[in-house]
């Protein structure tokens, strides 16, 4: 079992925030490598963020129209120990300015 998070991030400076206009999953969901996790606006810019891996949702962070942190978990999933090392950079589907799904290992027993 490997933790991982996957975070918003790669925006202009001035984006802090993102919205979620609809989630694809819901906890405990198996989900595919490039499966749609959710649907978020990060400014004026629509935002449609998939999983980097197979594996199984463990949370997923805040609740449509809900606005969550750039830099902070959107999902955290259980994925098979055979993933990317730490701090690879997933490229979302985006609408607009590049933007990036970015994931980190999250260490057992650690938040």
């Amino acid at each position: 079992m490997a933790l991982r998070d996957i975070m918003i991030s790669g925006f202009d400076e001035g984006v802090t925030v993102a919205t979620i206009v609809r989630w694809h999953v819901k906890s405990f969901d198996t989900v595919q490598e490039g499966q749609v996790l959710a649907a978020v606006m990060a400014g004026q810019t629509p935002i449609t963020v998939s999983s980097p891996w197979a594996g199984r949702i463990l949370v997923t962070h805040g609740r449509e129209a809900e606005q969550v942190k750039v830099h902070q978990p959107l999902v955290t999933m259980d994925v098979e120990q055979s993933v990317p090392a730490r701090d690879t950079a997933y490229r979302s589907h985006v609408h607009g300015p590049p933007s990036f799904a970015t994931q980190f290992d999250r260490l057992p027993g650690g938040s």
